[in-house]
């Protein structure tokens, strides 16, 4: 069993609060969906959204990652 330890949450885009610790994570890609939503991979205990995107006033993650 694999187990990832990125389940962060993110910043709700209204209140400012961190949501959802421990229970999501979410990660932009480098990759723009418009110049409003970035592509982002999503992930819980039990699914991962590997091509979904999001508004950019969401709080989520940035991993700098070498190709």
């Amino acid at each position: 069993m694999t187990t990832i330890g990125l389940a962060a949450g993110n910043r709700d885009y209204v209140s400012g609060a961190v949501t959802v610790q421990g229970t999501y994570g979410y990660g932009w890609s480098s990759t723009p969906y418009n110049e409003n939503n970035g592509h982002n991979l999503d992930f819980n205990s039990n699914n991962v959204y590997p091509v979904t995107n999001n508004a950019y006033s969401n709080g989520f993650t940035v991993r700098c990652v070498a190709r």
